[in-house]
């Protein structure tokens, strides 16, 4: 069981719930009621698209040989389990494809009830999963937009599930989640770029170097709050959600880590640290702002 749980990597599946969290209060925002065994259901499938994702890049990680040569830190490097040969690959695979079996049988429990307007996520959803490792990452500073966009389309998809439609506040959800994972899998490929131009990816980082990268690092993060605000100012979230903006501290430190120490990889941990401390947060604090901003 604890290999399973590193090769799933459950210590990021957190952000799973903070982005379903996020997508069932702007459903209750919306409509001001709230089907929670849909919830847990939907739940229940992010977090086995969310395993699935993580088992099925360890397993291509492990196959391309990244693995072996990357610095493992708390945030990057891949996980050692296979590589130290505590779980063989085949295994890896199963649990990959168990859990992408799982995803895709609540994901036609709501399909059943919403075809036209969740087939597109979910087609994307499955087609990102399969493919984000083998064939995603090495086209050319698409990764990080289809992996940020993913988890931002779980976000939308969570609030569909309660209310069929696309609108503002699920836009409003979609985008800054959209921004912020995609953050996250920016800053935390910094460690590993030589390793990973050397197999072939061809991610941001890759492209455009470590200086130029940390300078789009601070531009996203700005985006992000600048994104917030205007869902605000349009009316697609309550006045409340501007809550999340408390982060701005935290994401200031990470960027000042980053713009100093974007070079290094020890340097680094703190501000991938306060990233995944901001990144969390923020979506935590936009879903509890719409719970608020419901009752006024």
């Amino acid at each position: 069981m604890n290999n399973v749980l590193s090769l799933t990597r459950v210590n990021f599946l957190p952000l799973t719930i903070v982005i379903v969290f996020a997508g069932l209060a702007a459903s209750f925002f919306s409509q001001h009621t709230l089907n929670w065994l849909d919830g847990l259901i939907v739940l229940a499938g992010a977090l086995l698209t969310h395993a699935s994702v993580n088992a099925f890049n360890n397993y291509f990680d492990y196959r391309s040989g990244i693995d072996r040569r990357t610095q493992k830190t708390p945030f990057s490097g891949g996980v050692e389990i296979l590589v130290n040969g505590k779980m063989t690959s085949s295994s890896a695979f199963i649990v990959a494809l168990l859990s992408l079996i799982g995803a895709a049988m609540v994901g036609a429990f709501f399909l059943i009830r919403l075809f036209s307007v969740l087939f597109p996520l979910v087609l994307f959803g499955a087609l990102v999963i399969v493919l984000y490792s083998p064939v995603v990452a090495k086209i050319h500073g698409l990764s990080e937009v289809v992996a940020g966009s993913g988890f931002g389309l779980m976000g939308l998809g969570t609030y569909v599930t309660q209310t069929g439609i696309i609108n503002g506040p699920a836009i409003a959800i979609f985008v800054p989640v959209t921004i912020l994972v995609a953050l996250l899998l920016f800053l935390n490929e910094f460690p590993d770029a030589a390793v990973d131009k050397e197999a072939g990816r061809k991610h941001l980082v890759v492209l455009l170097g470590k200086k130029n990268a940390a300078d789009l690092y601070i531009a996203g993060l700005v985006a992000t709050y600048i994104s917030i605000v205007l869902a605000v100012l349009v009316g697609y979230s309550p006045i409340p959600v501007l809550i999340s903006l408390a982060t701005i501290p935290i994401a200031y430190k990470a960027g000042s880590i980053v713009l100093k120490n974007y070079d290094g990889t020890l340097e680094l941990i703190p501000a991938m640290g306060s990233n995944v401390l901001t990144i969390l947060v923020t979506i935590l604090l936009i879903g509890v702002g719409y719970v608020v901003g419901a009752f006024f």
